[in-house]
């Protein structure tokens, strides 16, 4: 199964116009297989520590930023101090609580996220703030 696994991951690295093996292919392998798909840089730079993938805070920023550019992953919109980012690229959404700094992905139907709305609204009444993100297109992958 790792070998089908590892093709796949390759032909997704290809499709986005990048190459499938290299650094940025290992970057976004260890990220895929982290146990939170929400990491800050900080998160990352510890995570990747130890693997040979070891780069500058300033390096893995330019190739985590490549790899949203490429839509291989995705970017918590965040008034953090540093970039959130998110292993899981396609449109979904997202389940704040700020107490305790989770965030939850929602994966769900338009119909399911207006009733979970709705029962956050109704629930917690002046403490529910709703953020929509209107996605900009993909860029193209950068020359190599």
């Amino acid at each position: 199964m790792p070998q089908a696994r590892d093709a796949a991951f390759r032909e997704e690295m290809r499709r986005a116009g990048l190459p499938g093996q290299g650094p940025l292919a290992r970057l976004l392998a260890r990220l895929r297989a982290a146990p939170d798909t929400h990491l800050s840089l900080a998160e990352v730079t510890r995570l990747v520590a130890g693997t040979g993938l070891a780069a500058s805070p300033r390096d893995l920023l330019r190739q985590l930023e490549t790899l949203v550019a490429c839509g291989l992953l995705g970017r918590l919109p965040s008034t953090a101090a540093e970039p959130v980012f998110d292993t899981v690229p396609e449109p979904h959404s997202h389940l704040v609580y700020e107490a305790t700094a989770q965030t939850i992905d929602l994966d769900v139907s338009p119909e399911t996220l207006l009733a979970i709305l709705r029962q956050a609204l109704a629930e917690r009444p002046g403490e529910v703030e709703i953020l929509i993100r209107f996605r900009g297109a993909r860029l193209p992958a950068p020359s190599p």
